[in-house]
């Protein structure tokens, strides 16, 4: 069966700021669900470990902590590398180090890329090498898990439990992404690509990846079968990693060179070709531009659930006008935003299989 129609993507790209800005050459930026907050890396500085809280505002976790690139959470605890091809980790309740593993001895310079499978097990690149080394973070033991086997520079990583897999991003002119499966170590080339360099990957639900670079011109889009097109969704320079926020279907992403994060909201609707709802449509709301209420309506073929709801540029809900079975024909609604500011506003249907997302202006 053939896939996949994307009917609609829309992209909000959120940029911050805050009473103070901490960040210095961020580097990683993931996700503590536990403590309702993000952490980031800074390459600059002495590597403080700067946590964001869900209302945007910067404080320091661990200062001088030396976490310069990427990192992972296991457990309670965030690990992540440090200079001179160091392992550090630190407890996410107290910020205390209980992880300075030194992998120096074997040569290695600089670590940069860091995943952990469904066991609990960490895996880290050698950037500037040729291995791929795994860690216990029980034993705070590591051994070499990848040497060569095309394996040249790797940067970022992707683990997929689903396939028993690692995928890698080399970062060198023209990279492959590699694969890498646990079960035997075997390396295999995923996709060829043309970039000029790739340092991380992510995917998101919809069998997306999304793959970064510092000297790239944006983020890239490809589903990694090979020969398909690769689409760039946002232009900006100097991402290193991207990060998938399940909850809030979105990239979070830091910017080397602004001292700087964003989060890009993603919303994607990939069906089938035989699946396609026929019949449903969102129209644009009347008036628009607004002030201080205008009508959304849409049309339905068949009765089923429908949501309807309306979102800030921040991706953040205002309201949701509807959420219930409603019958087929037409639905219109009255959006009344009297207590909002003068900007640009989204709404988004979502009716069984079908998605769609349309803008409005606010002008007051």
């Amino acid at each position: 069966m053939k896939k996949v129609i994307v009917l609609i993507i829309f992209l909000f790209v959120t940029s911050f700021s805050s009473a103070q800005n901490l960040l210095v050459q961020p580097q990683k930026i993931i996700i503590d669900t536990a403590h309702d907050r993000y952490l980031v890396s800074n390459y600059g500085g002495n590597g403080d470990l700067v946590q964001i809280d869900n209302r945007k505002a910067q404080s320091y976790f661990v200062e001088n902590a030396g976490m310069v690139d990427a990192m992972q959470i296991v457990g309670n605890v965030v690990y992540g590398s440090a200079l001179n091809g160091r392992v550090f980790g630190f407890d996410l309740d107290t910020g205390e180090k209980v992880m300075n593993l030194n992998l120096s001895g074997d040569g290695v310079q600089f670590l940069s890329g860091f995943v952990a499978d469904s066991a609990g097990f960490l895996y880290t690149s050698e950037r500037f090498g040729t291995r791929i080394f795994k860690i216990d973070p029980v034993t705070q033991t590591y051994w070499v898990f990848v040497s060569g086997q095309w394996i040249d520079q790797p940067n970022g990583m992707l683990y997929e439990e689903s396939k028993n897999r690692i995928l890698v991003c080399l970062d060198k002119t023209y990279p492959p992404i590699m694969a890498i499966n646990l079960s035997d170590s075997s390396v295999s080339v995923v996709r060829t690509t043309t970039l000029g360099g790739s340092d991380g990957i992510a995917s998101d639900n919809n069998g997306n990846y999304y793959i970064t670079g510092y000297y790239l011109p944006g983020i890239y889009k490809t589903d990694l079968v090979p020969g398909s097109d690769m689409e760039m969704i946002y232009e900006g320079t100097g991402i290193v990693y991207p990060t998938y926020n399940i909850k809030r279907n979105s990239l979070l992403v830091t910017l080397y060179n602004d001292n700087d994060w964003r989060e890009i909201i993603l919303a994607t609707s990939a069906i089938p070709d035989n699946e396609v709802p026929n019949g449903f449509k969102l129209n644009n709301n009347y008036p628009n531009p607004f002030n201080p209420s205008t009508q959304i309506s849409f049309e339905l073929p068949i009765a089923t659930k429908a949501t309807l709801t309306v979102y800030d540029t921040l991706g953040e809900a205002i309201t949701t006008l509807v959420d219930e079975n409603l019958s087929a024909g037409n639905h219109t609604f009255n959006f009344d935003a009297g207590n909002l500011s003068t900007g640009v506003y989204y709404y988004k249907l979502v009716a069984g299989k079908y998605v769609s997302v349309k803008k409005m202006m606010l002008i007051k």
